[in-house]
């Protein structure tokens, strides 16, 4: 294997284990808790700011509501589908956002809202 496609697969196997190990948030978790539970940060950074894996997080409530944010952190695939700044954003980075189908709509809601408030 090539060393470009080495680094490729273990990219991809280190994302993949480190959404894999996700910890369910105790009931009445809050935004901030729920987003370290998640492993947001591996991605995103410990506050949001970003890094080569993911973007930033910030002032994100300039291009989103509560309810989209929600649907999307469910279910990310249809926006990327229909929404060009977020094909452009998958584009530059590697990190693949993953649906957060292990939360419930409380849940998702909580770390919405904490995102939004960045």
């Amino acid at each position: 294997m090539t060393d470009a496609r080495s680094w490729g697969l273990a990219l991809v196997l280190c994302l993949s284990a480190a959404c894999s190990t996700r910890i369910p948030p105790p009931p009445g978790a809050g935004g901030a808790e729920i987003y370290r539970l998640q492993n947001c940060a591996n991605c995103h950074g410990g506050s949001g700011e970003g890094n080569t894996l993911g973007p930033a997080l910030k002032n994100l409530n300039k291009d989103w509501n509560l309810p989209d944010l929600v649907s999307f952190l469910a279910d990310p695939g249809p926006f990327l589908a229909k929404n060009g700044r977020l094909a452009t954003l998958r584009k530059a980075y590697p990190a693949a956002m993953s649906r957060y189908d292990n939360l419930d709509a409380d849940q998702l809601g909580e770390l919405a809202r904490w995102l939004l408030e960045l």
